[in-house]
């Protein structure tokens, strides 16, 4: 068991497994602009193993071993681990064996003028996880409002914090500057394939005008790379103290 002042880690169990990569899952999709207009495909522990991939829109051996590797915060060999040995069929058996390699966060009940208050600790939670990634919350409050910090700490919001009650977030929406990397590489890849043959029969001058603005496009691409998106939501969460009340509702909590 390993624990810090606000959060205790403990071992994970296969429910809680099924609840991060369900969760986690979704949130990818939606703050990549790919959810599917597919109707919610419902999974239990007793579903068959095939089914919990398809709900995570995962259809190929490599993206599941990547992307539920990286949702679920396993090792390379922790991963080998729990996917070798015999052939798993349900979601059970595959959620118990990474359940035995990982651990969840429950939060330290505290208590304040005597009594518990469960939105208090998870807000100490919440903050304890953005202080501990570098984040400075000298000036974080309740109160504070989350869309300046969503903006800037989307990963810790998506991931350490979502996971203090997985699947408890309303689904992120996040609205990217218009010159955003995936639509220059895009751009830029649909301009050299489609303009710059045809650039051909007019010269060399008119092919290196090409080959200069798919570089242009190129570079632009790469400088927006890792840029900050110019807002996201959670739903009608609006400040510390919402998202504290809500995640409050569902995660775990010890004294």
């Amino acid at each position: 068991m390993k624990s810090s002042q606000t959060i205790i880690e403990v071992p994970a169990t296969p429910d809680y497994v099924l609840e991060v990569l369900l969760d986690q899952s979704r949130q990818y999709w939606s703050k990549n602009s790919l959810i599917s207009e597919e109707e919610e495909i419902p999974v239990t522990l007793d579903s068959p193993l095939e089914t919990l991939f398809e709900a995570c829109q995962l259809y190929d051996l490599g993206f599941i071993c990547i992307f539920t590797k990286d949702w679920l915060g396993l090792s390379e060999s922790d991963w080998t681990q729990a996917v070798s040995g015999p052939q798993m069929h349900t979601v059970r058996e595959f959620c118990e064996r990474i359940a035995a390699r990982m651990t969840m966060p429950v939060i330290y009940l505290e208590s304040f003028i005597g009594r518990t208050c469960r939105p208090a600790s998870a807000f100490l939670a919440i903050r304890s996880l953005l202080q501990e990634a570098g984040v400075d919350v000298t000036e974080v409050a309740p109160s504070t409002s989350l869309s300046e910090m969503t903006r800037r700490q989307l990963d810790l919001f998506l991931g350490p914090i979502a996971k203090l009650a997985p699947g408890v977030l309303p689904t992120v929406q996040v609205k990217r500057p218009v010159w955003d990397t995936n639509w220059i590489g895009t751009a830029a890849i649909l301009y050299f394939l489609i303009l710059c043959p045809l650039s051909v029969g007019y010269g060399t001058a008119a092919y290196l005008l090409c080959m200069f603005v798919l570089a242009c496009l190129l570079i632009a691409a790469y400088g927006t790379k890792g840029r900050d998106p110019v807002r996201v939501q959670f739903g009608n969460l609006r400040t510390f103290r919402d998202l504290s009340e809500l995640i409050a509702q569902r995660a775990a909590f010890q004294a």
